[in-house]
């Protein structure tokens, strides 16, 4: 009999650096079909930046991929994330949404924090 190897709890990758190079390179190891919006968004961030004169874009866009980068290298939490977003996104019982966006909250506030 086949035993099925247990699940890793631990991170696929470790924490890269906040940079957008950093996080380019973890976005490619965690989910390499993710990178086209990646680059995309970079582009889009740095296009505003250049327009407005602020470094507003390129900051949220560190922020939100570093949240990103938290969330995807534990499958755990990650298939986790995903549930509560469906649940959002599909659930006609409002406490039942309420509950799922409280803890995708829960869920993004404990990426951020590694």
């Amino acid at each position: 009999m086949t035993e099925r190897a247990a699940e890793p709890t631990g991170p696929r990758i470790p924490m890269p650096e906040k940079t957008p190079a950093a996080l380019r390179v973890a976005v490619g190891r965690l989910d390499p079909t993710v990178l086209a919006t990646f680059d995309q968004q970079w582009d889009e961030a740095m296009r505003q930046a250049r327009d407005e004169y602020t470094l507003t874009p390129p900051r949220a866009f560190v922020e939100h991929w570093w949240s990103w980068v938290g969330v995807a290298r534990y499958p755990q939490r990650l298939a986790r994330f995903r549930e509560c977003e469906r649940i959002i996104g599909e659930s006609d019982d409002r406490a039942e949404r309420r509950a799922a966006a409280s803890e995708l909250a829960s869920i993004l506030a404990e990426a951020v924090a590694a």
